[in-house]
């Protein structure tokens, strides 16, 4: 029985003021809808329902006629099999995400996904069971959602759907063949009072050797895939629809959902061309045709994925045709283009052309990626944010801990190096028991582990049994201007249990524990 342990569960009124004067005909109100507006809602949700198979539920919020029409639109570029899916009611429309801890920001949020699930392993059953949560399977949609541009708005719906699909088909996402394509594997995590025996919860932990996971969106961090093989499910069934590039950069997993999830449907052209080939003979014809926005489309696709290869023989044509004399519109264009790109020389571009007064800093400034890889951005917010999914385990004798930087590749195009540093303490005490420091060689895309014993001060001796807690901070040194940054410092408790293996095993088969539900009896 796992005791004291958290237990982390995946997750995925209108006014009218109408003046009125008694001595005189009323005043045309500020605004009349032409016909009957409920009558306009309900024939919307009708046709919804009849094209996707899905009621919309009014909950906190009645659904109104242009959200109805833009969810219609994301629904239109849904594959079949996303359609008409047995045990789904429908969706609802709140105001913002409920579901979450207490603390847990929440305002952009734009949907979940329910029911969340638990991963657990049952010593009793000697199996690995993902027990989803006793909830009403459902998408809630918040009303941050629906001010997001259409594009964005479309991939946050056909991700969560497919999140939803994966629920429905057993979880795709567990299957042996998605968690070898994208390298995810087990990771048994102990109770903090555990026994010999006891059951315990386990975790997908990703590859920190593996540079390409499922390309994101552009309000994803660059992290976002690396966090489960559900994310990274549901972030490539959104590339599969959204992202010409897609096929090329991720062969293995498009083939899959050519095959398994979408039925054959494509979305764009095939072509039989190598990936770093197909994006340099595209952006060379953009550039030869002048197709300013097209480069900031490419570049943004490439962005997607951390591929320092392709970015490097951009940035060179980008500098190339920067050599030329100079073009306003060209210049400011390209000077876009070069904020999507990891590489240190994309941010000389840009430093180049302000101070030639060839490009002004405020036109970048009011693009919200060129924010991002801005100065004050990194160096007063992004800088400081601390580590994510820290996770304690050893292996063959060795204490390790891993983690995710979800600043890591900024920190790289700013030019900073970055090196992460660690203290262990028993819990209740100030004095650590053990310390060290850690510099990754290379470019760090974003999941680091650390080898403890090897990166400590003087030898490593952690105690069996004892509560301990563990310390992790980066810190970002610029070693040209000498700037240093110190992120905020981020904490887990755990305990090392005496022979407990950590190791999840190999080929291991997730079984999947539904609800007592009618919507899921077909699937118990």
């Amino acid at each position: 029985m796992i005791k004291r342990v958290t237990i982390l569960t995946n997750i995925f009124a209108l006014f009218l003021f109408t003046w009125i004067s008694w001595a005189q005909e009323p005043k045309r109100p500020f605004y009349e809808h032409p016909g009957n507006y409920r009558d306009e809602i309900n024939n919307l949700k009708a046709d919804f329902k009849a094209r996707f198979g899905y009621d919309l539920i009014d909950l906190e919020y009645d659904w109104r006629s242009w959200e109805i029409k833009k969810l219609a639109t994301a629904f239109s570029n849904l594959p079949d099999t996303f359609l008409n899916i047995s045990g789904v009611k429908g969706f609802y429309h709140l105001s913002q995400f409920r579901g979450g801890p207490e603390g847990m920001p929440v305002d952009d949020i734009p949907a979940a996904t329910f029911p969340s699930f638990q991963t657990v392993y049952r010593n009793s059953k000697m199996a690995y069971q993902a027990e989803l949560g006793n909830q009403e399977p459902r998408i809630e949609f918040y009303s941050s959602l629906f001010y997001e541009d259409q594009n964005e708005l479309s991939n946050i719906i056909q991700h969560e759907m497919a999140h939803l699909y994966d629920i429905f088909k057993g979880y795709i996402s567990f299957s042996t063949e998605w968690m070898n394509i994208t390298n995810f594997s087990l990771l048994h995590l102990p109770a903090l009072d555990s026994r010999p025996g006891d059951d315990y919860l386990f975790t997908t932990l990703n590859d920190s050797e593996e540079l390409h996971y499922a390309p994101v969106s552009s309000r994803q961090l660059p992290t976002y895939s690396r966090q489960n093989p559900q994310e990274d499910f549901a972030n490539s069934v959104a590339a599969y629809i959204n992202y010409p590039y897609f096929q090329f950069s991720h062969p293995k997993r498009y083939q899959f959902l050519k095959e398994r999830v979408f039925d054959g449907k494509l979305y764009f052209p095939e072509e039989k061309i190598e990936y770093k080939e197909k994006v340099i003979a595209d952006i060379e014809q953009a550039l030869a045709t002048k197709n300013w926005d097209k480069v900031i489309t490419i570049s943004r696709e490439v962005a997607r994925d951390y591929r320092p290869d392709i970015e490097k023989e951009m940035i060179t044509r980008l500098e190339a045709d920067l050599t030329k004399l100079p073009d306003s519109v060209r210049d400011e264009k390209l000077a876009l283009a070069s904020c999507y790109y990891v590489d240190p020389n994309a941010l000389n571009i840009r430093k180049n052309l302000i101070r030639k007064k060839r490009v002004s800093l405020q036109v970048l400034l009011e693009n919200q990626r060129c924010i991002l890889m801005a100065r004050k951005s990194f160096e007063k917010e992004l800088g400081l944010w601390s580590m994510r999914n820290i996770y304690f385990y050893k292996s063959k004798g060795e204490s390790y801990i891993q983690f995710s930087d979800p600043v890591a590749l900024s920190s790289r195009a700013r030019g900073f190096d970055t090196r992460y540093t660690w203290r262990v303490f028993n819990e209740g005490s100030s004095v650590h028991l053990a310390e060290g420091s850690f510099i990754r060689e290379g470019i760090n895309p974003g999941s680091v582990k650390i080898n403890l014993g090897k990166s400590a001060v003087g030898n490593l001796n952690l105690p069996v049994g004892k509560p301990l807690i563990i310390e992790l901070g980066a810190q970002r040194v610029h070693p040209v201007e000498f700037n240093r940054l110190n992120s905020k410092i981020a904490k887990i408790r755990f305990v090392i249990p005496d022979g407990f293996n950590y190791n999840g095993f190999k080929r291991a088969k997730i079984k999947i524990i539904y609800p007592l539900r009618p919507e899921f009896q077909s699937l118990n």
